[in-house]
């Protein structure tokens, strides 16, 4: 039985799966299986596969979201440790080797995440890159729930029985903070360790629509988060909405800019649920409703805001 289970839920990843897939096979470590688990894709996902032989073993199922696909892999695997990888993500050649030497020096590590590069969708590294997790070797729980911990599954190897307890990824979450919570269930089964190098390749897609239709699982993590954690979440989960709020306000200036006042404003309808008290909230989206001015107008009058 192989070391580690690489574990890889895909829909509609066609176009994608091929390098995220070379990239496993270009690792360093040998000891590993790879199960690809389609999620009831609609495209060219199951003839892409196919044409892999026994490289890999697929699973299909009935469309239900990253963590119902995620626990299916993991059942359907039998390594030791289980490392996830996305279906548009790509590994650097040392991820597995250095993430398994990690859990195998230190027994009280439940798990290991390495650094991660985010690139646009033609490869390229965005600006700005956040590196608030990296370097930090063990975060206590009290620290994870002081704010959000930004690490996905695509950077991170964890013990398979650690894994069991936690019970797998919540499946209320379909699409949105299931890596969230289940880190924060990780956490209380021991500590974490990291690998400050850039080991992962995460692809940035266009926020709009999706984090959007992602809110309401926003609001679902958010009570569950208070419900386990009590008070002591408080931190978290202000920094959360606050982070929720910069990315619909962000989102909103930029449909804005393209000339789309309708879907900035059910943008902006959530930075007003999040800043119920902020004038300036109102005065954006009131704003969607005006005619348009040309950026040259809006220049002359210092007004650029969405």
């Amino acid at each position: 039985m192989a070391k580690v289970s690489v574990v890889i839920p895909v829909y509609n990843g066609a176009a994608t799966i091929r390098r995220a897939l070379a990239s496993v096979f270009a690792q360093s470590c040998s000891d590993y299986e790879v199960v690809v688990l389609d999620d009831g894709s609609t495209d060219d996902t199951a003839s892409v596969l196919a044409g892999y032989g026994d490289r890999i073993r697929v699973v299909s199922q009935p469309n239900r979201g990253l963590a119902g696909a995620r626990n299916a892999g993991v059942r359907a695997s039998g390594g030791e440790y289980v490392a996830f990888l996305d279906a548009d993500d790509e590994w650097m050649p040392e991820k597995l080797a250095r993430s398994a030497a990690v859990l195998d020096q230190d027994p009280n590590c439940v798990l290991v995440y390495t650094g991660a590069l985010r690139v646009d969708l033609n490869g390229r590294p965005m600006p700005n890159q956040d590196s608030q997790t990296q370097g930090v070797d063990s975060p206590t729980l009290a620290q994870m729930l002081e704010r959000p911990w930004n690490v996905v599954p695509s950077q991170f190897m964890v013990r398979r029985e650690v894994f069991d307890r936690c019970g797998g990824f919540d499946e209320r979450f379909v699409t949105s903070c299931e890596d969230l919570y289940f880190l924060l269930n990780g956490r209380e089964h021991g500590h974490f360790r990291s690998v400050p190098e850039l080991l992962m390749r995460k692809t940035t897609r266009p926020l709009y629509p999706k984090a959007l239709e992602r809110e309401r699982e926003c609001e679902l993590f958010v009570r569950l988060v208070r419900v386990r954690y009590g008070a002591s979440a408080t931190g978290l989960i202000r920094e959360f909405r606050r982070m929720r709020m910069k990315v619909m306000r962000h989102m909103a200036r930029t449909l804005m800019e393209e000339g789309r006042p309708k879907d900035a404003r059910r943008c902006l309808a959530r930075v007003i649920h999040y800043q119920p008290a902020s004038p300036k909230a109102y005065r954006r989206y009131l704003k969607t409703f005006l005619p348009a001015r040309s950026p040259l107008a809006a220049s002359r009058t210092g007004d650029g805001e969405a």
